[in-house]
């Protein structure tokens, strides 16, 4: 496989990667963290909080576990996602950069 051809495949993956990246960013941003913030500070099983958009979140204890597990998902996904594309992103600039002082 060429360097032209290497460039070209990772570039076809930083805009994958990209397309997939915004709305699971998105989603996390503005319905998981603010779902998860509002319960944070419940003491009593059962309370009602609001969230940053308005909304009642129902605290309980069944409803927190969920909320804590999509957090905690969400957060490995969006650092995994962003590290690779960090990742190809310095590779794409590497290898550009290594095929203009060779030509």
């Amino acid at each position: 496989m060429t360097v032209h051809r290497k460039i070209k495949l990772i570039k076809f993956l930083r805009i994958l990667l990209t397309i997939l990246l915004i709305p699971v960013l998105l989603i996390y941003l503005l319905l998981i963290i603010p779902e998860y913030s509002a319960c944070s500070g419940a003491l009593f099983e059962g309370e009602k909080a609001k969230d940053i958009w308005g909304a009642t979140v129902d605290c309980s204890g069944e409803n927190q576990a969920v909320s804590k597990g999509f957090f905690q998902m969400f957060t490995i996904l969006t650092g995994c996602l962003s590290l690779l594309l960090i990742v190809l992103s310095l590779v794409h600039f590497n290898l550009k950069k290594r095929t203009t002082t060779n030509d």
